[in-house]
C-alpha cells in the first residue's frame, strides 16, 4: 500500500466517523418519541454529547429544516416537552457557535417561528416565574439563527445582557465569601 492509498484510507475511515455521529444522533432521535419524559432527557443527553463529537460537515448534515420541523411537531403533538426541547436545541445552538457553523436549517424552520411568537408574547406578560423560559428561548433563538429581526434582539439582548450581569455579580459574592 503506497502513501496515498494510507491518506485515502484515512479520509474514508474520517468520512465512516463523521457518518457515524451522524447516524448515532439521528437514531436516538427517532427513538424520542416513543419515550417518556424521562427517558428522553437521558436520550437528549446521549445526544448532546453526540453533538460535541460533530465537526461543521457533521452538523449542518443533522440540523436541517427537517429536523428542527420534527421537533416543532413534537413539542406541538406534545409528544416532547419544550424543556426537553430546550434541552436539545439549546446545546445545538452552543456548539455551532463553538464550531463557528454557518447554518440556515433553523431559520428555515416552523421551530423558529415558534420561538419568535413564544419570546413576543412571554415577554408581554413580564411574569417573573416565567424569565427562566424566555432566557431560554432566547438563548436557543440567538444561538441557532443567523439573522435576527430588530424586533426579536430588542427583546432577547436585553433579557441575555441581565443574565450576564447576574452571573458576574454572583461570582463577585463567591470570590468575596471566601
Amino acid at each position: 500500500m503506497n502513501r496515498m492509498d494510507m491518506c485515502d484510507e484515512d479520509k474514508f475511515n474520517d468520512d465512516v466517523q463523521e457518518l457515524s455521529f451522524g447516524g448515532k444522533f439521528l437514531r436516538l432521535f427517532s427513538e424520542l418519541e416513543r419515550c417518556g419524559e424521562i427517558e428522553q432527557k437521558q436520550k437528549i443527553g446521549e445526544m448532546n454529547e453526540i453533538i460535541d463529537g460533530m465537526n461543521k460537515v457533521e452538523w449542518k448534515s443533522v440540523f436541517k429544516a427537517e429536523l428542527f420541523d420534527e421537533i416543532h411537531t413534537m413539542v406541538k403533538e406534545k409528544k416532547m416537552s419544550m424543556e426537553n426541547a430546550i434541552l436539545l436545541l439549546k446545546h445545538a445552538g452552543y456548539c455551532k457557535a463553538l464550531k463557528n457553523v454557518w447554518s440556515l436549517g433553523f431559520n428555515d424552520s416552523e421551530m423558529r417561528r415558534r420561538f419568535e411568537k413564544m419570546i413576543f408574547e412571554e415577554a408581554k406578560k413580564k411574569e417573573e416565574e416565567k424569565e427562566k423560559l424566555i432566557i431560554d428561548l432566547c438563548e436557543c433563538y440567538i444561538s441557532l439563527s443567523y439573522d435576527f429581526p430588530h424586533e426579536s434582539l430588542s427583546i432577547c439582548m436585553p433579557c441575555l445582557l441581565k443574565v450576564a450581569l447576574n452571573e458576574e455579580e454572583n461570582e463577585k459574592l463567591k470570590r468575596k465569601r471566601k
